[in-house]
């Protein structure tokens, strides 16, 4: 299915999210949990996003995809990580969403670049993150973008 011819003329810029932007996150965030089938998981409330990725000491970056009209058509989270090997520190993307009627325009890759960009101007080396193995829109759209894959590291976690 192609895309209306508006949105091929579309100009998408990206910028640091505001506190207004909670509820589109929040819709976002939703979005990402239907995407991999894993809705029943978000616990998290728009109260939630403007209490912990807003306040001053938070850890947390997040950026959104806004159209020439104003409207937020997708978004990413990233914080920082630590290379003990490297003595650097590094960027992690906890998410990227892309709402599926914007989904191949380029979006995700101007996010993408655009964290590349912002991790390199702070003095990172590497942005890293984690694919829901089940989605394999993500995996192919990761490695047509050049994306390297990590096959030394499985993931563990601890409930607290």
């Amino acid at each position: 299915m192609s895309k209306p011819a508006y949105h091929r003329k579309m100009k998408i810029t990206i910028r640091e999210a505001k506190t207004d932007d909670s509820a589109i996150i929040m819709e976002c965030i939703r979005g990402l949990a239907v995407h991999v089938n894993q809705l029943g998981m978000v616990t998290a409330t728009e109260e939630d996003i403007r209490n912990s990725m807003f306040k001053p000491d938070s850890h947390v970056k997040v950026f959104v995809a806004e159209t020439d009209q104003d409207k937020i058509c997708g978004f990413t989270l990233i914080f920082k990580t630590f290379s003990t090997f490297k003595a650097v520190t590094n960027y992690h993307i906890e998410d990227l969403f892309v709402f599926p009627e914007y989904r191949k325009l380029g979006i995700g890759q101007k996010l993408l670049t655009y964290i590349k960009e912002f991790a390199a101007k702070e003095g990172a080396k590497m942005v890293d993150w984690y694919v829901n193995n089940r989605n394999t829109s993500a995996i192919a759209f990761y490695e047509k973008v050049g994306a390297n894959k990590l096959d030394y590291k499985s993931i563990y976690y601890m409930e607290v």
